[in-house]
């Protein structure tokens, strides 16, 4: 790989995202998808011990960009705090609610992504049974955190997290969707929903869950992605043939250089799923 911009193949970048992380290394960012990035990876964080977030670490990485409050919204009844997560960071100019994606250790998250059985939506067309029934948890409490604000709202998340910021953003129009490694949530008529307000779709080069669950299942895609290409460098909807062929180009790379090393993830299909490298690629934008 010939990329002058940064990239992790290691596991515990793609199982573990705030395993020694650091946030905001370049202070505070100066665009709306350089802080949703951040703090799609930033609702990955738990307690040492459970599933629950780790409260007082994500509280103070939002004091350095300027967040004055935070309001986290668990869902209940999960044995050590499994199940879905998401939390409110409030400013005065700006709320972002960022969820949790994915927790490959916790088997609820996995109950839910498999579940793709499409639903009705409120909204209009069908949904992913599974996305839609962790929204349903969260719900309540979210918008109990957002009674009363009146400054512009932000919704984000990756993975499983995109998927429910995506699913929110359909019942509650917010000024902004940031969405990154987003597998398909709905059919056609679902995603017509979507229609009017901003959503920027972010899409790593071989990133397997951004191409889940299949077309031919009734899904459809969402907005036109940003296309992270096998360099790291991103491009607003380009043709389906350019992503083919930076698809084979990057997966062939991969082998060559980092699926056979100790620690690093097998094949690049996942290792660029991982949070940190949509990361690099953002903030490098």
């Amino acid at each position: 790989m010939s990329r002058t911009i940064p990239y992790s193949a290691k596991r515990d970048d793609l199982y573990y995202p705030c395993k020694g992380a650091q946030f905001f290394a370049s202070g505070l960012p100066n665009s709306e998808a350089k802080l949703c990035v951040e703090l799609a990876r930033l609702a990955y964080c738990r307690a040492t011990n459970s599933f629950a977030f780790d409260q007082e670490r994500i509280r103070k990485v939002l004091v350095n960009v300027a967040f004055t409050d935070c309001h986290f919204v668990e869902s209940t009844g999960g044995k050590d705090g499994r199940g879905v997560h998401a939390f409110v960071a409030l400013r005065q100019d700006l709320a972002v609610v960022s969820f949790r994606g994915t927790d490959k250790d916790d088997p609820t998250d996995i109950g839910d992504d498999i579940n793709l059985r499409l639903i009705p939506w409120a909204a209009g067309g069908r949904v992913h049974c599974g996305f839609s029934g962790a929204l349903d948890q969260l719900l309540p409490g979210i918008q109990k955190a957002l009674e009363g604000v009146t400054s512009r709202i932000l919704v984000t998340g990756h993975s499983l997290g995109a998927a429910m910021a995506v699913l929110l953003s359909s019942r509650q129009r917010p000024a902004g969707l940031y969405t990154f490694g987003c597998p398909r949530v709905g059919d056609a008529n679902f995603v017509s929903t979507l229609a009017g307000f901003l959503h920027v779709r972010y899409m790593d080069c071989c990133d397997l869950v951004a191409r889940v669950p299949p077309e031919i299942c009734g899904y459809a895609n969402l907005a036109p992605p940003h296309y992270i290409d096998r360099e790291g460098n991103v491009h607003f909807d380009p043709p389906d043939d350019f992503i083919t062929r930076d698809r084979v180009n990057g997966a062939t790379e991969y082998l060559e250089q980092y699926a056979w090393r100790t620690g690093d993830v097998g094949v690049r299909d996942l290792a660029d799923h991982a949070p940190v490298n949509y990361m690099y690629a953002v903030m490098n934008e």
